[in-house]
């Protein structure tokens, strides 16, 4: 059997993986095997594990990943493995990937093969998940400190997740703007916070563009000092507004996000 996996969503292609090892290690006692096929020896490994098959082992699974970093005449052998292995319920093998697979892997996305595909979370699948991932830990987080956790992980699931094991371990377990205030040493990029507080006080164009500057110079991605802008609790109802009309604008292509943080320094 071949499981495929795949997208750029690497934690919930983890979680799916580890969901099958617990489903193999409930049926069966073999172990699995982790296969790195952009080192020799695993690939070596990995020919060995799909072709033999030991009196003593009723299933076997294997875990495979960086398949596409094998050169072309090891794809072809790798193709025709896996191939041959379709339909085989003695060997189970679970193949990840970050990308969708290449015109000569694309049996793949069809029957027998099982295909999984983890594009990364945005809009309401995004809060579906961080409501998930909240009630598991047993806490509950308003509205904006919400809205100020998804601003400053943005896409990233690893780093959300991170944050909310953080949030996990403080004595409140209803977690409000001020009780992050309070531990912004928990959140990522701290220095974003703090920059954008002197931002928002300032009353002084030259000053503000000098702290929105370092800020560059540092390497803050632009998407992310906008989003945490964007989700701040000290908005007036006429930044909110602003802060929308400058999304649709970055949305449709008529600005980037440093446009845009440029614009919002001069206004």
């Amino acid at each position: 059997m071949i499981i495929y996996l795949y997208g750029p969503d690497s934690y919930r292609r983890r979680e799916k993986i580890n969901e099958y090892i617990e489903r193999y290690k409930s049926k069966f006692s073999g172990a699995s095997q982790v296969f790195y096929l952009d080192k020799n020896e695993d690939w070596e490994g990995f020919k060995n594990f799909c072709k033999s098959m030991s009196l003593f082992e009723a299933s076997k699974l294997g875990i495979v990943f960086n398949f596409m970093d094998l050169s072309k005449s090891e794809l072809k052998e790798f193709t025709v493995l896996i191939k041959n292995n379709l339909e085989n319920k003695d060997i189970t093998l679970i193949l990840n990937s970050d990308k969708k697979p290449t015109k000569d892997f694309s049996f793949l996305l069809k029957k027998p093969a099982i295909t999984h595909s983890f594009d990364n979370l945005e809009g309401v699948e995004l809060n579906k998940f961080l409501d998930l991932e909240i009630k598991k830990r047993g806490i509950e987080l308003d509205i904006k400190s919400r809205e100020l956790l998804l601003a400053s992980c943005g896409q990233n699931i690893w780093n959300l997740i991170s944050e909310l094991d953080k949030l996990a371990l403080l004595n409140e377990k209803k977690i409000d703007v001020k009780i992050l205030e309070k531990h912004m040493d928990l959140l990522p990029d701290i220095d974003i916070f703090s920059q954008l507080n002197k931002i928002r006080t300032s009353y002084s164009v030259g000053e503000k563009l000098r702290f929105l500057e370092d800020l560059f110079r540092r390497g803050v991605d632009p998407a992310m000092i906008f989003n945490i802008s964007a989700a701040s609790p000290y908005l007036s109802r006429e930044q909110k507004i602003d802060m929308a009309d400058y999304d649709v604008a970055i949305k449709t292509g008529k600005l980037d996000y440093e446009e845009a943080l440029l614009d919002m320094m001069l206004n």
